[in-house]
């Protein structure tokens, strides 16, 4: 993606506003700090992967657990953000 293109997709953006990028940014953190994961993925789409592949440990499909009470199937949804 040219730097362009990619100035003009995050200016463009009207259905997340700024807190929403946060907390998006401070998810994509956290899957880097506790999870080893990338940096463009949210620890629910981490963890979805993890729990597809069979790899997941008891804490992952807690949390997923939990993410469930919040989002019907949120694990599911989220894979690839």
């Amino acid at each position: 993606m040219e730097k362009q293109e990619f100035i003009t997709k995050f200016e463009n953006d009207k259905k997340r506003n700024r807190f929403i990028r946060l907390l998006l940014a401070m998810d994509q953190f956290l899957n880097v700090l506790f999870w080893n994961g990338s940096h463009d993925e949210t620890v629910s789409s981490h963890i979805g992967r993890k729990i597809e592949k069979g790899t997941a440990t008891w804490f992952d499909k807690k949390l997923c657990c939990f993410l469930k009470k919040l989002e019907s199937e949120h694990c599911k949804k989220s894979l690839g953000e």
